[in-house]
């Protein structure tokens, strides 16, 4: 319960299914703040650039997570609207991550897109070595994961969605009523690409999504 502390909250996938309100106008009177859902649909976009051929994508979820439950059923509808099926394969925790991913890999994919959650997050690393065992690209919504050897992350920055959440304090603190103020999502998106990575599964980025991407070049073995 808020009772009258005022609210502003970051960091939340679904403020409304969170409980904070009904809509993203229609909220609790003293909560307001940013979202960051991922951008669902500017990685099927993606993808459709990247593979045309696409018919088939995967990811694991877990279920007990309400935020991975969420993102998995958001961004099937977002690769559903591209004419491509989100296969997913539940996980219940991070000992499983091994086995699901195989399960994943086996199931006739164009390439692994992993939606962020807890349970998964520490095993991203055997992610991508069992999916690159496979020869399949692996796309994420976490930038930090480019650097473990993901093809690309298209993904909201924190730092940023924070920036958002001070400027709407701010206004709060100025007198403004949080209930006057919309829920919104963060407006950041950064898109990282890792150029070795998708050499290694054979996929060719094209110099349009090249250019308006930040590249990562992993660090030389010594």
């Amino acid at each position: 319960q808020a009772g009258d502390t005022r609210i502003v909250f970051t960091g939340v996938a679904d403020a409304v299914q969170a409980g904070a309100g009904k809509s993203e106008t229609d909220h609790l009177p003293n909560v307001t703040g940013i979202t960051t859902r991922s951008p669902f649909e500017g990685m099927a976009t993606l993808i459709r650039e990247l593979i045309p051929h696409a018919r088939r994508v995967g990811t694991l979820f877990t279920p007990s997570e309400l935020n991975s439950v969420i993102y998995k059923d958001w961004f099937a509808a977002a690769l559903k609207r591209d004419g491509i099926e989100l296969v997913a394969v539940p996980v219940t925790g991070s000992a499983e991550t091994a086995e699901a991913i195989d399960a994943l890999c086996r199931q006739q994919l164009d390439a692994v897109c992993q939606v962020a959650d807890n349970t998964t997050r520490p095993g991203f690393g055997l992610i991508i070595r069992k999916a690159a065992e496979a020869g399949l690209p692996v796309f994420c919504f976490e930038t930090n994961h480019v650097k473990t050897g993901a093809v690309l992350a298209l993904a909201r920055d924190y730092y940023d969605a924070s920036v958002e959440a001070g400027e709407v304090a701010v206004r709060v603190l100025r007198g403004e009523k949080p209930a006057s103020i919309p829920f919104a999502n963060t407006r950041s998106e950064t898109l990282t690409i890792n150029p070795a990575a998708a050499a290694k599964v054979g996929l060719a980025i094209p110099e349009s999504v090249l250019s308006r991407a930040k590249i990562v070049t992993p660090a030389a073995k010594p």
